[in-house]
């Protein structure tokens, strides 16, 4: 596994260099200099080339800005997350990209453009001129839509320019695709309190190798020498035929576990496979939402009634629930890591799906809940991802069309905890006292039937509700005057509540 993932690497580090591009970029950069702060724009064939330069400074230092707050504060505050709320960033690099920032809003938005209409953008520089290139990079992505092309930027020697949250808000994200860095094994600075992002070309003696696991680059950087290397000199030494085991001087240890990495992050990052294997459980269950109706109880109660008696469908319920919490578990926290630019893009693909699984499924945890003898779920007892899903699903203001006189046998509730009240209606009513949460949950019943926001199935001559029902209404007749509510069960009007007209 080893040996393969480091031919792959040399193979792709060779065709890369061998690309003609890193030439011409780096022509690019050489003819401005590196002597003073410069920015100029080349015209190359199909491409434009943006060239950042900037003076020598110590690369190594281990000075950072700590990036935080609104946006005029904060140019990159469209990358923070709620669990990463801010970041730091090199110090050199970041004052040099400030004091131009303001300057090149419409450089910026002339960039927009260009990537709008499929042109090919670069963006490079060297040393201290390839970190503020970076940094240019990652703020003109703000801007850059799914559909526009993807900027790239290309960076020579440069020092790593963000601090561990930025690397973790950039692992998985789209934007981490758009950054090429040119390094030289022997003569990179490293300081440890930066990490890398992107794709590296690592020049280790006569060969390159393509690294894009920031594990393995940190392993492969470090020499003490910080002088400018001739990177346009690495195509022409490239030219040679491969030989790995001979010429490539690396650890073998390095890329075993690179490979290992790679492995764990393919089993946890396999999305398409997982979200399939979710809609399976999620069809599943609407079959025995099904089989629950014909047993008059309801998929609440038919999953209540199942976990006291041990069959089967039991185990085969536990299991489908227990893979979806995981699944949905695991992704509320890569939501939480997300940039609030790419939080939208998984509100547009994945908030539905995560809508109907917290309604099909948390009634099931509130089921095992309540018949462990625990009480008052929805302060003690619920899973924060349930409550960050309900969040996100309700901050988009999405409201279905139910008509009044629409089928509703197939609605999921709306208040997933519904069931929780409902048993915390029932401890209270054996009271026999209708007491102000009592009255509080009849009047969020009747709002929830008034709006069409529950399913029939509560009605079902099984179900838990109907249960606290027939017990809640000797007690109110004699405590309270009559209310909507209450008019609405005695006089049957539920038989049809949901029905086609």
């Amino acid at each position: 596994m080893a040996s393969s993932t480091l031919r792959k690497s040399v193979e792709q580090g060779t065709f890369v260099s061998r690309s003609g591009l890193l030439g011409m970029v780096w022509s690019k950069i050489t003819t401005l200099g590196f002597q003073v702060s410069d920015i100029k724009a080349y015209e190359e064939g199909i491409y434009t080339i943006v060239v950042f330069a900037a003076p020598s400074c110590r690369l190594d230092s281990a000075a950072s800005t700590l990036i935080s707050g609104s946006k005029d504060q904060n140019p990159f505050q469209f990358l923070c997350s709620e669990k990463n709320p801010s970041f730091s960033l090199h110090t050199p690099a970041y004052q040099l990209f400030d004091s131009v920032r303001k300057d090149l809003i419409h450089f910026k938005s002339e960039l927009i453009e260009l990537l709008k209409s499929k042109k090919q953008v670069i963006i490079t520089g060297a040393a201290l001129g390839g970190s503020v290139a970076s940094l240019f990079t990652l703020w003109l992505t703000e801007k850059v839509e799914p559909k526009f092309k993807r900027p790239l930027c290309i960076t020579f020697g440069s020092a790593f320019i963000g601090d561990d949250k930025l690397q973790q808000i950039l692992e998985d994200s789209w934007r981490n695709s758009c950054f090429l860095h040119v390094a030289d094994a022997a003569q990179t600075p490293v300081n440890k309190y930066f990490k890398p992002f992107g794709t590296f070309l690592i020049w280790v003696g006569s060969q390159c190798v393509c690294i894009d696991d920031p594990m393995t680059v940190t392993e492969l950087l470090g020499g003490p020498n910080a002088d400018v290397v001739d990177y346009g000199e690495v195509p022409g030494r490239l030219a040679q035929p491969v030989v790995v085991d001979s010429t490539l001087t690396i650890d073998d240890g390095v890329f075993s576990r690179m490979a290992e990495r790679a492995e764990n992050k393919k089993r946890r990052f396999d999305r398409l496979q997982k979200l399939i294997d979710m809609k399976i459980n999620m069809i599943y269950f609407e079959w025995d939402k099904k089989k629950s109706k014909k047993l008059k109880m309801g998929f609440y109660d038919w999953y209540r009634t199942m976990e006291s008696c041990p069959s089967q469908d039991k185990v085969d319920a536990q299991k489908r629930k227990t893979e979806l919490n995981e699944y949905w578990k695991e992704l509320v926290e890569e939501v939480k890591k997300m940039p609030q630019s790419e939080k939208a893009l998984f509100k547009t693909r994945s908030l539905l799906a995560a809508n109907n699984y917290r309604r099909m499924v948390e009634p099931l945890d509130i089921a095992e809940y309540y018949l462990s003898g625990k009480t008052d779920y929805q302060t003690t007892g619920r899973s924060p991802h349930y409550a960050v899903l309900e969040k996100l699903f309700k901050a988009e203001n999405i409201n279905p069309d139910r008509p009044k006189n629409s089928d509703l046998s197939d609605l999921l509730t709306f208040d997933s905890c519904f069931w929780a009240k409902v048993e915390e209606a029932m401890i209270l009513t054996k009271t026999q006292v209708v007491s102000r949460e009592l009255m509080t949950f009849e009047e969020d019943v009747w709002e929830m039937i008034r709006k069409r926001e529950v399913s029939p199935e509560i009605f079902l001559e099984g179900s838990s509700f109907m249960k606290w029902w027939r017990e809640y209404k000797e007690i109110r007749a004699v405590h309270s005057p009559p209310s909507y509510f209450t008019e609405f069960m005695i006089n049957g009007e539920y038989k049809t509540y949901g029905q086609a007209c």
